[in-house]
């Protein structure tokens, strides 16, 4: 401490310490100063608070009596009664004492007034919860309750009540309240009004729901200017009292001094009710409590300072004890440098230095691990030897494993396009296939370790103990994996799945199975997503091609029906393809050359021009073929061209009409995203490849190139004519997607749609 001198921050705790406490002895000294103006603030706070609790119970209650309203004006007995004259009113007993039901359920339902009263002018009768009867009657009995004279009550009944009318009930200690509102006016036949009844329990139950404490009273303002006045918290102890507080309230005046000299405040509510509600308050409710604390708090604040003061020196020198035994770690030396800086900064600057060093150890550390540990599993899966201990490998290349199952996942990407950054290639495709279905993958409790073969792209997939056979969970992390790329990525590809194995040393074997279940994928066009498992079961050695299909099909091709000669085709393949026992790639190449066989020799037994034969080159076209989906449209096309030969001598379809037909189709449906060349040729019932190629010979066209731009043409219009965005225009074209529009619109103009818009506006 003494050799950093003032530069120490031993004083600067010190320092820091006691501008804190000085800091808070002015604010003691301000507090004082402004207390009693803190205290008239405090007290309207918190008055404002209650009469907002106040005006919202107020406000609910006369939202409930609104439904109530409603629900009485939808209700069917009451639109007989309202509909009835003076005469009916004798035959509607029923629907008075149904009426008179159904305003006890509404009345239990309110639950906060006493009686919901219907008065209906033909026949001067009122329906009421407690009891059905004429004005007068119900008046006699229920006169206590209702406190209203019998003009006040006639009056009442007679009024017209567009808006809520609020009429005072009673006196003193019993005043309650009525709300009333007009169902009915006379030029509809009769006036009929509805009044909800509330006593001064029903009222003070109402109020103290949210008050809960008897320390203020509450007056609110009638329809004709009477004062409901409710002195719960027993503020008020003389009628003149209680007329100088109603008087005051009918004038909005802030405060009023009571006989013995007690000053009330009046809090009016300015928002929902705008002021017909008034909160009534002692001035003294809060200032004597707050008064009282302000003592304790001064006293307790005068010896929290003193005690602070002995506190400060005390920790200062404690906490510097640690600070003081670092700097000896680091020896005199590294003080004798110090003359500009305190111990902290000394401390950072060292540890500072260690963090970097240690940071750039880590990183090369891990990309070593990271591309080591890769080679060490590509080892595994090709089923090369690993000399050193695996055990020791592990540890060091940062390998654990939650049990001994795995399972091998590998990717081929088909296709990937990336518009908004240049350069995309199959290493970030892969990057972005490993990077999501690992994270998926662990979320699911597995242990994932990716690694590259051939370009391949895989990943050893470390089972948990409670997988079972691990087929749940692979589902479960292709279903979510799949759903993230196809919404964020515009990307094909394809993943294989071994099944499950027990230990390292069979993961050569489940690399084997991912790999020929992706090999089949591609061979027999199945899903972008394959088990092994899914297609163990489909080797076979053999092919299905019985002498009496082979009969069939050159009769078909005899007859020149191409039609009934490709389903019969059709079947044999996929009878050999999809069957029960699927065939493998030589056999079904044999299958092939088998078929080509059978249209040949329906051309040697009608002793057809050798001429043609020659031309076609039939032999040499199929062996030229690369795969199997090759083979199958080449043999499609001589099938086609056979067939055709042998309705030579009946005539051809007119090719140039049957291209205008199919451009009127396309320029009919472009808006169908999935209008393709096979949709196209089930509608004109012709085999894909043959009217692709006859399209193209006859218009010079490919059929796909005259779809965008027709479509092209319809999305131009539309960005001409419309405001509509780009999505909603490419959806209308038939894009399908704005990624797929922005494209093809690049490739055909050598701009985008938002350019192009810009250009044509």
């Amino acid at each position: 401490m003494l050799r950093f001198g003032k530069k120490s921050v031993f004083w600067k705790w010190i320092i820091s310490y006691i501008s804190i406490v000085l800091v808070l002895l002015v604010c003691n000294v301000v507090t004082n100063v402004r207390n009693l103006k803190v205290m008239e603030e405090r007290q309207a706070q918190m008055n404002e608070v209650v009469l907002q609790q106040l005006t919202e119970r107020v406000y609910d209650n006369v939202l409930q009596i609104e439904k109530v309203r409603e629900r009485i004006m939808v209700n069917d007995h009451y639109h007989c009664l309202r509909r009835a004259s003076a005469s009916q009113y004798k035959y509607l007993a029923y629907r008075r004492y149904a009426l008179y039901c159904d305003l006890q359920d509404f009345l239990a339902v309110n639950g906060r007034c006493s009686k919901i009263i219907v008065y209906f002018s033909n026949g001067d009768y009122v329906v009421t919860s407690d009891t059905v009867n004429t004005s007068e009657l119900y008046w006699r009995v229920f006169q206590n309750e209702i406190g209203l004279g019998w003009d006040e009550w006639t009056t009442l009944l007679k009024g017209d009540y567009d808006i809520l009318y609020t009429k005072k009930t009673g006196s003193g200690a019993d005043t309650g309240m009525i709300y009333g509102r007009t169902l009915q006016s006379e030029q509809l036949g009769q006036k009929v009004n509805v009044f909800f009844l509330y006593t001064a329990d029903d009222i003070e139950q109402m109020l103290m729901s949210h008050t809960g404490e008897e320390t203020v009273s509450v007056a609110i303002k009638g329809s004709a200017d009477e004062v409901i006045l409710h002195d719960m918290g027993g503020l008020l102890n003389t009628e003149e009292d209680r007329l100088l507080v109603e008087n005051a309230v009918l004038q909005t005046l802030p405060q009023v001094k009571l006989t013995n000299g007690d000053e009330i405040i009046l809090t009016y509510d300015a928002n929902t009710f705008k002021g017909n509600v008034c909160l009534i308050s002692s001035e003294n409710i809060y200032m004597e409590s707050l008064r009282q604390s302000q003592q304790v708090y001064a006293v307790t604040f005068m010896a929290t300072i003193l005690l602070s003061m002995v506190l400060i020196v005390l920790f200062a020198k404690n906490n510097y004890k640690p600070l003081k035994e670092l700097m000896d770690v680091l020896g005199p030396e590294e003080w004798i440098s110090v003359k500009h800086k305190n111990e902290f900064a000394l401390v950072q600057e060292k540890v500072s230095k260690v963090q970097n060093e240690n940071k750039y150890v880590n990183q090369t550390l891990r990309r070593q691990n990271k591309l080591f540990r890769g080679e060490y599993f590509a080892k595994l899966l090709m089923g090369g030897k690993v000399n050193l201990p695996e055990k020791q490998l592990e540890e060091f290349y940062d390998i654990s494993f939650v049990s001994d199952s795995f399972a091998v996942m590998l990717f081929y990407v088909e296709s990937y396009e990336e518009e908004q950054e240049e350069g995309a290639d199959l290493n970030r495709a892969q990057f972005i296939l490993g990077n999501v279905f690992h994270e998926v993958l662990e979320d699911l409790e597995c242990r994932v370790y990716q690694t590259k073969v051939s370009d391949l792209m895989i990943l050893v997939i470390n089972m948990p103990e409670s997988a079972g056979d691990g087929r749940r969970i692979l589902d479960s992390a292709m279903t979510r994996g799949t759903e993230f790329i196809d919404k964020h990525f515009d990307m094909e590809y394809s993943v294989s799945i071994s099944n499950v194995h027990q230990g390292k040393t069979e993961l050569s074997l489940g690399y084997q199975e991912a790999l020929q279940a992706l090999e089949f994928k591609r061979l027999y066009g199945l899903d972008d997503m394959v088990y092994y498992s899914d297609i163990i079961e489909l080797s076979g050695t053999g092919y299905y091609y019985p002498i009496e299909v082979e009969q069939d099909l050159i009769r078909q091709i005899q007859a020149s029906n191409y039609e009934a000669a490709k389903a019969v085709y059709e079947n044999v393949v996929e009878e050999n393809m999809n069957g029960d026992t699927v065939a493998s790639q030589d056999t079904l190449r044999c299958l092939m050359y088998d078929l080509l066989g059978t249209v040949l020799k329906a051309l040697e037994e009608k002793k057809e021009d050798e001429k043609f034969t020659r031309e076609m080159r039939p032999a040499k076209r199929m062996s030229a073929c690369q795969g199997l989906t090759e083979m199958r449209e080449t043999f499609e096309d001589i099938l086609y061209r056979t067939c055709e030969y042998m309705n030579v001598k009946s005539g051809t379809e007119d090719k140039e009409a049957l291209c205008e037909q199919i451009k009127d189709y396309i320029r009919k449906n472009y808006y169908d995203p999935s209008l393709s060349v096979t949709s196209i040729a089930e509608h004109f019932n012709l085999a894909p490849v043959m009217m692709s190629k006859m399209f193209r010979e006859t218009v010079g066209e490919k059929l796909p190139v005259v779809v965008s731009e027709v479509r092209l043409e319809a999305a131009k219009k539309l960005m001409c004519q419309s405001d509509e965005s780009l999505g909603e225009i490419a959806e209308k074209a038939g894009f399908g997607s704005v990624r797929t529009f922005t494209r093809i619109f690049k490739q055909v103009e050598d701009c985008t749609p938002g350019q192009w818009r810009e250009s044509h506006s």
